[in-house]
C-alpha cells in the first residue's frame, strides 16, 4: 500500500511497483500538473527508507535536460516517497518488450544526453547504483531520461558505466550485449559505435569520457526510402516539362503569323493529379510561386496529424482549413510540437498563414529536403498568432521546404488544445 502522501498529491493511476517501491500517476493540485510519485510502504524498514530517501536527495541536486528532475522526496509515518517529473510512462524496457527499440536516428543524441546526465550526476558527488533499460523513460514524445532513483544500490560510480553502456546496447539492437555488435545487426551503425559501447561495459571508461566519445561518433543514418527524392524529381521534371510545352507554343505562335496554338498536354503518370495541378497552376505566371507536396509532421507523436486535411493549406480557398488534432492537455506536456511541411518553390519574401487560431506559438524551418527529424531542419524564425493572418518575413530565403512548426496550440472553449491554418500564402 501507498505511503501517507501530502494531500496535494491526488494519486490517479497506479503503474505498479519497481522493486520495492510503489508507483503511481498523480496529479500535483497545486500546481496542476502530471507527477510521478514512488512510494516505500509500511512494510519497509527504517534503514530502506533512510536510504531511499538520501539516494533521491543526491539525485536532485543535479538537473540536466537528460536526468528526470525531482521535486521532492520524504519521509512519512510509515514509509518514504518521492515525487518527480511525469516523463510519460515509457521507458526502454517497455519499448524493447514491444520489438521497438530506440529509432537509429534519435539513438546517438538521446545516448551521449544520458551519458552526460550521468557524467553530471558524478560530478555532484552522487551515484545512481541500479541502471537498466526499465530506469530509462523513452517514448516518441519525450527525450530519453534517466530516472528511477531510490532503487537498493547495485553498483558503484564504474558500475553506473558499465550498466549504462549495456543497456544503449540493448535500446539500440533489441537485444543485451553479449551476441554480435551493433553494427552487424542494425544497418547504417558504425563499427566506431561498437567499439565505444564496447569499451565502457568493460570499465574503460568514466561517464564523462562516454559522453566525450559519443559527441565525437559518426552520425548513424538510415537508409533513405527512395519515395521522397522520386517524387521530387518527377515534380521538378514535370514543371520542366511543361515550361517546354510552354516555349514550343510560343515559338510556333511566332512562327505560324499568331494563329491559335494547340497545347499540347505534358504526360506526369507517375504522380499525383493534386501535387502537379498546384505546381502547374501556380508556377506558369512570371514572378508567380508553386507550392506542393504539403504533408503533416509529426516525429515525437504517431507519425500524422489530420493527414486527409492537409491540402486545404494550399486550395485558395480560406473556407476550408488543416487543423491539429485535439489535446486534452497543454502540448508542451505531451510533445515540443507538431506541424506541416509544403515545397516552395518561386519569387517569394513573405509567408503569410491565414486563419492562425489565437493563442498558438510557432517556429519556422527550412531545408532542401523533406526531413523525418526536427533535427534536420533549419530553424529560421519564430513567433505567434496574430488576429486574421499572421505574416512572417522570409526576404532571402532560397527555393525548398517549409515547415510551419507549431509548439503552442490554441485553447477550446471546453479547455482542450488544437489550432488550425485556413491557408499558406507565399508571397512577393
Amino acid at each position: 500500500m501507498p505511503a501517507a502522501i501530502p494531500d496535494r498529491y491526488s494519486l490517479e493511476v497506479r503503474l505498479g511497483r519497481d522493486g520495492d517501491l510503489e508507483e503511481w500517476l498523480a496529479t500535483d493540485t497545486s500546481l496542476d500538473r502530471p507527477v510521478l510519485i514512488r512510494s516505500l510502504g509500511p512494510e519497509s524498514t527504517s534503514e530502506r527508507r533512510s536510504e531511499f530517501v538520501g539516494a533521491v536527495s543526491e539525485a536532485a541536486r543535479t538537473t540536466h535536460a537528460h536526468l528526470a528532475r525531482v521535486f521532492t522526496v520524504a519521509p512519512v509515518d510509515g514509509g518514504a516517497y518521492a515525487v518527480s517529473e511525469w516523463t510519460g510512462g515509457a521507458n526502454v524496457a517497455d519499448r524493447i518488450a514491444a520489438n521497438q527499440p530506440i529509432d537509429l536516428p534519435d539513438f546517438l543524441p538521446n545516448a551521449t544526453g544520458l551519458a552526460g546526465a550521468l557524467a553530471a550526476l558524478h560530478a555532484s558527488g552522487a551515484t545512481h547504483g541500479h541502471i537498466d533499460t526499465s530506469a530509462i523513460s523513452y517514448s516518441a514524445a519525450h527525450p530519453a531520461k534517466l530516472g528511477a532513483f531510490g532503487r537498493p544500490r547495485a553498483t558503484d560510480a564504474p558500475g553506473d558505466v558499465r550498466a549504462l553502456a549495456a543497456a544503449l546496447e540493448t535500446a539500440l539492437t533489441g537485444s543485451p550485449p553479449g551476441g554480435p555488435p551493433p553494427s552487424e545487426r542494425v544497418d547504417g551503425v558504425p563499427r566506431s559505435l561498437d567499439g565505444i559501447l564496447r569499451s565502457a561495459q568493460s570499465g574503460a571508461m568514466s561517464a564523462a569520457d562516454l559522453e566525450k566519445a559519443l559527441l565525437a561518433a559518426p552520425t548513424p543514418r538510415e537508409p533513405r526510402s527512395s519515395t521522397g527524392p522520386t517524387s521530387r524529381r518527377l515534380i521538378l521534371a514535370a514543371i520542366g516539362l511543361i515550361l517546354l510545352a510552354v516555349a514550343l507554343v510560343v515559338a510556333g505562335f511566332f512562327l505560324s503569323g499568331g494563329s491559335a496554338p494547340v497545347v499540347p498536354t505534358p504526360t506526369t503518370e507517375a504522380h499525383s493529379p493534386t501535387t502537379v495541378t498546384t505546381a502547374v497552376t501556380t508556377t506558369l505566371a512570371t514572378g508567380s510561386v508553386a507550392l506542393a507536396d504539403p504533408t503533416s509532421f509529426d516525429p515525437f507523436g504517431e507519425g500524422g496529424e489530420n493527414d486527409d486535411l492537409v491540402g486545404n493549406l494550399i486550395d485558395n480557398d480560406v473556407a476550408t482549413e488543416w487543423s491539429t488534432e485535439r489535446y486534452l492537455d497543454p502540448l508542451p506536456l505531451l510533445k515540443p510540437g507538431v506541424g506541416v511541411s509544403v515545397w516552395v518553390i518561386g519569387d517569394f519574401r513573405t509567408l503569410r498563414m491565414v486563419g492562425l487560431t489565437d493563442g498558438t506559438s510557432f517556429d519556422l524551418y527550412w531545408s532542401t529536403q523533406p526531413g523525418t527529424n526536427l533535427s534536420d531542419w533549419e530553424r529560421i524564425v519564430g513567433g505567434n498568432a496574430a488576429p486574421g493572418s499572421t505574416e512572417v518575413d522570409l526576404a532571402g530565403r532560397e527555393d525548398g521546404y517549409w515547415l510551419i512548426w507549431l509548439t503552442t496550440l490554441g485553447v477550446n472553449e471546453d479547455g482542450s488544445r488544437q489550432s488550425s491554418i485556413a491557408e499558406l500564402r507565399f508571397e512577393p
